[in-house]
Parts: structure tokens; C-alpha cells; sequence
């Protein structure tokens, strides 16, 4: 019997309706990465693996991801990467919220920033945030599930985890939880994508 519901945030609760302030290089190479990573040596490969563990790794990995890429990277780009403001829910987020329940709710999320401050600007409520920066590992790690799960007081077999990204998030089923992927798309052109995965498994 699934008692909670886990959600990633981003590219699943909250996403950005725009990449006007980013060159279509720069999009290009952060939705699709795994290129340049593979070429990072052990060095670089571990401050990659460690980016969403504390700021400054995160501020590191994305200047050898875009130095890799033959890009650019300043202070002013990392700041918008992780302004809270770029940040706005989906259309279908407080409806999926608000469908979970009376589920517990929580979030697990690879993030090297307090997202508390987006959820409460938006009135959007959850009963626990697990975040890679506080919790020290970040997913695929079965621990980042684990943790989660134990925040909310379920068994991993208990709990159902909503994600866009198939490794990642996919790790779930590993961590013995559930697991509903989801397509993704900036704000303002995805499909209400989340009450649809919640009502596959008969939440909702």
C-alpha cells in the first residue's frame, strides 16, 4: 500500500519558463552534459559527482563542465542558474500537491540550494524536504532514498517517487520504492504530466 508520495523538484514541480538570459550553447550542454563529463578526469569526475552536495562544488563542477564545452562561465550565470526567481512551479503542481493527499508529501531533490523559500513564496506546502546539500549524498544513491523515506516515516516499499530523469530518479526501484517518470518541458509547455502519473498507480 503506498502511505507517501516523493517528488523531485526540478524539471518536476518547478522548472524555468525560459532560457532567454542562456545561449542555446549553454542550454545545449547542461540538458545534455554526459559528453563532457566523460571526458573529465578523476579529479574533475569526482567534483562533478559532488555538485549538488554544497554550492561551491556545484559553482566548480558547472565551470569545468562548461570550460570542457569551450563555453564561458561567470559569477553572474551561476547566480541565475540558482536565483530562487527563475523558479516557478508547473501549472499542474498544486493540483498534484493537493491530489497526494491525505498521503504524506515530500520532496528529495539534488540541489545545492534551500528550495524551502519557492515552495513557500508559492504557498505550496509538503511535510518533509530531503535535499542532497543537507542529507550529504545525492541520488542515484539508495541512501538519498532512504533518508527520504525515513522523513516521512514509510518503508521505501511504501512510497511512490515522481521523477523526470531516468537515472536519477529511476534509482528509485533500486531504494525499493515505486517509481513514475514523467516527461518534461519548461514552464508554460508540459502537459499536466503529474496528475496523470499519480492517478496511474490510483492516486487521485
Amino acid at each position: 500500500m503506498i502511505k507517501a508520495v516523493l517528488f523531485d523538484f526540478a524539471g518536476t514541480l518547478f522548472g524555468r519558463p525560459t532560457y532567454q538570459w542562456l545561449s542555446p550553447r549553454h542550454l545545449s550542454v547542461l540538458r545534455a552534459p554526459a559528453p563532457f563529463v566523460a571526458r573529465m578526469n578523476a579529479a574533475e569526475r569526482a567534483v562533478w559527482d559532488a555538485r549538488d552536495l554544497t554550492a561551491l562544488a556545484n559553482r566548480s563542477a558547472h565551470w569545468i563542465l562548461f570550460r570542457l564545452a569551450g563555453l564561458s562561465f561567470d559569477d553572474e550565470l551561476f547566480q541565475r542558474l540558482h536565483n530562487p526567481a527563475f523558479w516557478l512551479p508547473y501549472a499542474d503542481t498544486a493540483a498534484a500537491l493537493e491530489a497526494a493527499r491525505p498521503l504524506k508529501v515530500g520532496v528529495l531533490s539534488n540541489i545545492s540550494w534551500d528550495i524551502r523559500r519557492v515552495f513557500a513564496r508559492e504557498q505550496l506546502s509538503v511535510d518533509a524536504f530531503a535535499l542532497s546539500y543537507e542529507l550529504g549524498v545525492s541520488k542515484p544513491s539508495a541512501r538519498a532514498f532512504e533518508a527520504a523515506c525515513v522523513r516521512l516515516d514509510v518503508e521505501p516499499s511504501e512510497c511512490l517517487y515522481v521523477g523526470d530523469d531516468p537515472v536519477a530518479d529511476g534509482a528509485a526501484v533500486a531504494a525499493g520504492l515505486r517509481f513514475a517518470q514523467i516527461s518534461t518541458a519548461p514552464v508554460g509547455r508540459r502537459e499536466p504530466v503529474l496528475l496523470q502519473a499519480l492517478a496511474s498507480h490510483g492516486i487521485g
